[in-house]
């Protein structure tokens, strides 16, 4: 008996070892906005969409462009006839003859009408952003409703640890009462081996349901990105029975307006019918403007060159010799695409194609999330009556457990009548909170499908 007992208080022991903090939903789900994994590559992808919108990106504004060039050269020449320094020679060789130059030049490039496609590119910018930054409203309602689940989850798990517990310290209870009978001879042998099984089957329950409640914490720190993955808490949100009655039109009609994934799907088309407009906007002409600048100064150095040839009489200039070039220009070029094989028709039938697959897209998500909240209102309405049933059994056989646990003390009836007692109790009791979470399940999903999650449980 001292074994069994020990046994049992270390392996549900190491259940609860871990270090407990409060934790309510909402602070479960401020830490995991904060937190999660894919929310913070989202909105790394905001950032960039973002950057991505400007004048700039679309191709409006000019590019204008510094290139400053440098020319070196060291020049070694001979000539058998050679006309220098005015006269014409028979032969002559010049060594070391240094050349400079520098070269800067400022060049502007300004495409100024390609059938407003600058202006069509921005407002596709637009919309990328406004996909990217609803693409993070997706994650977000999906982290919100994974995260209201697992911490749910792991509150109902702790409920029915809790029940085993209580199941188990009952039976715990009744073999102690039975083990002291058989001592004092009032009981036989039989009834102490029952009572001993029942207590380790209930043992043997607690022990899984404690494992099984560990594994729902874990993965509910996964979702909140806890440095402790073991990290236990104590949930002070609790699995309570709200009446919520939904009407089924106005879900419908909020759907079609809120819903995140609606929502995505038609900034998606809408960036698909601009892109036709960007194709078409190939067939327009293209007017561009080159402009710039270029500023030469080149210097050629013979101070210290050295000349062998016809004239003794040559000297080398005193100075170097400079000069000065500055070119402005500005010019106007119209393009005309007469035929490139018919690339430009086909990228715009295509674009096409793709718009008319976009549509047929949102037809398709029109009807699938029509189906997902036919199915989750009717599961919803099935859960309420469902908890209704499972509260009232929950209820007979608490009563019935009372009942009978006084007869049973009283010898009315045996152990195995009342073993059976003690198991309806407990099973109602399990069924009373899964399907309140089942409920809850229904609740948070018909408020995904009709768009209300983001705004009920995010600030």
């Amino acid at each position: 008996m001292k074994y069994y007992t020990l046994l049992i208080t270390l392996l549900i022991g190491a259940g609860s070892a871990w270090a407990q903090q409060p934790l309510s939903l909402s602070d479960a789900i401020q830490i995991g906005m904060e937190r999660n994994y894919d929310i913070r590559i989202e909105q790394k992808n905001v950032i960039t969409s973002q950057n991505n919108n400007s004048w700039g990106e679309a191709g409006i504004l000019p590019s204008v462009r510094l290139d400053v060039a440098s020319q070196n050269n060291i020049r070694n020449q001979q000539s058998d006839n050679q006309f220098f320094g005015g006269q014409l020679f028979p032969g002559f060789e010049l060594d070391d003859q240094r050349t400079y130059g520098l070269t800067p030049s400022l060049n502007i490039n300004w495409t100024i009408f390609q059938g407003n496609r600058a202006i069509i590119s921005k407002r596709r910018l637009e919309q990328l952003e406004a996909e990217s930054m609803q693409n993070a409203d997706v994650v977000i309602a999906n982290t919100l409703q994974a995260i209201i689940l697992a911490y749910y989850n792991a509150v109902l798990e702790k409920d029915r640890f809790e029940a085993y517990q209580t199941q188990l310290d009952l039976s715990r209870d009744r073999f102690r009462y039975t083990d002291t009978k058989y001592q004092m001879g009032s009981a036989v042998t039989s009834d102490v081996l029952l009572e001993e099984n029942n207590y380790l089957t209930d043992s043997t329950n607690l022990i899984n349901q404690g494992l099984i409640y560990r594994n729902a914490v874990r993965t509910l720190n996964v979702l909140l990105v806890s440095e402790d993955i073991n990290q236990d808490y104590e949930f002070t949100d609790e699995l309570i029975f709200e009446e919520d009655l939904y009407d089924f039109e106005e879900l419908k009609k909020t759907m079609y307006s809120e819903n995140v994934d609606m929502k995505k799907i038609y900034i998606s088309q809408s960036i698909l019918e601009t892109q036709v407009k960007q194709n078409r906007a190939d067939l327009y002409p293209t007017l561009s403007f080159n402009g710039g600048y270029n500023w030469n100064r080149n210097v050629s150095d013979l101070t210290n060159a050295s000349y062998n040839g016809p004239n003794p009489d040559y000297q080398n200039p005193p100075e170097p010799l400079v000069s000065k070039t500055g070119t402005y220009f500005a010019n106007f070029t119209l393009s005309f695409n007469l035929f490139n094989g018919g690339k430009v028709n086909r990228a715009i039938r295509n674009a096409v194609v793709a718009e008319d697959i976009g549509n047929l897209r949102i037809e398709k998500l029109e009807t699938t999330l029509d189906r997902d909240l036919y199915q989750a209102y009717e599961r919803y309405q099935v859960r309420r009556q469902l908890y209704g049933i499972s509260n009232r059994s929950e209820e007979a056989a608490r009563i019935n457990y009372s009942i009978s646990e006084e007869k049973f003390k009283g010898g009315t009836i045996n152990s195995f009548d009342f073993r059976v007692v003690q198991n309806n109790y407990l099973t109602a009791s399990v069924q009373k909170l899964q399907a309140l979470y089942n409920l809850m399940d229904s609740k948070v999903e018909l408020m995904r499908l009709s768009g209300g999650l983001i705004g009920n449980f995010e600030d």
